[in-house]
């Protein structure tokens, strides 16, 4: 009897070791994943900082100076890194460390944000030029920081974690373009462009610092197992191709040019239909660049937490549709509707579509990605989106200034749906 007592007392001690170890083991895989979430929401928060002025703050600043519709529009060929990042993706999965790359590539950002703070913004656009081959130079950096970014995440990211990854990403960036844009538009209105702009670079020391304390890990070292070296042009091509080649991307590249294009059509003249339509400098800070965006990062985190719920499928086209309604909202305001409640809905709802569509893509996005070039895979699918959503942003200003608001918010909305069919092929043959 006493033996027995023994052993169930020892057989409790084992199970009690046991379910303590469990609970260190998930506390400690708790903890590891929020310092990976914090991380990189600080890393994207560093690309859109750079980015809520090019893409969002610019075009207004630039109206307001009374430059032209056309050369608005073409000031989205400044994404032109964004497009071409894929070529040189490779270097930074294979070379160096991660650390060093963002460490380098986001003080560079900051003072490339200095120099652009140095002068008022007048006496940029009297050197427009110039003006846009900083902004080109800046664009080049945080396209490359985001290779490095990408390839963290891929490969750190746990599959269940994906969905709440891409929240993060998406929520960090937008954040980052909350304060490039609309805080942006809303402190140079009360303390001058200098003063504001370089307030905002000054902000890169929250990324840079968090940065210092990184694990300094080779790029590649832990998909080391499956690592294929490549020698020369051809192994370069044959990266790639291979990528490409797999059975069933064809339908999915479509799907990643496609299903933001109306979206990147229409949203490039928001600003200044908004600006035609008599809506003060502030009002558009607050509305589509401060309070607008958070309605975006809403989107997001409500996208990540009910992606796995819907499921990928389901979640990419019923957020597409939305986005779709969303840009036709814009049609009111084309029409001529003046109300700052009824404008403030249209900007939230569109934003709000904006967040959950964009984190059902990426999510997709990142499970095509192969274990051994994470960065390189998923570059040359945001790469290929950059791209064309680049040239539908280019026609954009053209397209309104031949036809006008209403045809290009139409047009953007109709095409959002019709990106809808190639999506819905991919996720079948995937299935």
């Amino acid at each position: 009897m006493a033996s027995d007592r023994m052993r169930d007392t020892e057989r409790r001690r084992d199970r009690m070791n046991a379910d303590r170890r469990e609970i260190d083991r998930r506390s400690g895989v708790l903890t590891d994943g929020w310092r990976l979430f914090a991380m990189l929401s600080a890393l994207y928060f560093a690309q859109g900082l750079p980015s809520g002025l090019i893409a969002k703050a610019l075009p207004v600043l630039l109206r307001e100076q009374g430059v032209s519709l056309s050369v608005i529009g073409f000031t989205s060929a400044l994404a032109l890194p964004w497009a071409l990042k894929f070529a040189w993706a490779p270097f930074v999965d294979r070379y160096g460390s991660r650390k060093r790359w963002l460490l380098v590539l986001n003080c560079v950002t900051m003072g490339l944000m200095l120099l652009v703070a140095s002068r008022d913004f007048t006496a940029w656009v009297d050197a427009l030029p110039l003006l846009l081959a900083v902004l080109f130079c800046m664009n080049l950096v945080s396209a490359t920081q985001d290779i490095a970014t990408d390839g963290y995440a891929v490969s750190t990211l746990k599959p269940e974690w994906r969905g709440l990854g891409n929240s993060i990403q998406v929520v960090g960036y937008k954040l980052g373009m909350v304060v490039g844009s609309g805080a942006l538009l809303w402190l140079t209105a009360r303390h001058g462009w200098q003063t504001s702009y370089a307030s905002l670079a000054c902000l890169m020391l929250l990324v840079i610092v968090p940065v210092l304390f990184m694990d300094d890990q080779p790029a590649g070292a832990r998909e080391a197992a499956t690592h294929t070296q490549w020698h020369g042009l051809r192994g370069y091509v044959r990266l790639f191709r291979d990528f490409v080649v797999r059975p069933g991307l064809g339908w999915w590249l479509l799907t990643v040019a496609l299903y933001k294009f109306g979206d990147s059509l229409g949203s490039r003249m928001t600003g200044p239909l908004l600006t035609d339509s008599g809506y003060s400098l502030v009002d558009i800070g607050v509305i589509t660049g401060s309070a607008g965006a958070t309605v975006g990062v809403l989107g997001a985190f409500v996208g990540g937490a009910t992606l796995l719920r819907l499921g990928h499928a389901q979640a990419l086209l019923g957020f597409g549709v939305l986005q779709a309604v969303g840009l036709a909202g814009y049609l009111l305001v084309a029409g001529g509707l003046h109300d700052l409640y009824a404008l403030a809905a249209i900007v939230y709802f569109e934003q709000f579509a904006d967040g959950l569509s964009t984190v059902a893509l990426f999510t997709i996005m990142m499970d095509r990605c192969r274990p051994h070039s994470p960065g390189t895979d998923y570059s040359l699918q945001a790469s290929l989106q950059v791209l064309v959503t680049g040239i539908a942003a280019l026609c954009g200003g053209l397209f309104t200034e031949h036809f006008g608001y209403a045809a290009v918010f139409a047009t953007a909305a109709s095409l959002t749906l019709l990106a809808l069919i190639p999506a819905r092929l991919s996720l079948r043959e995937s299935s």
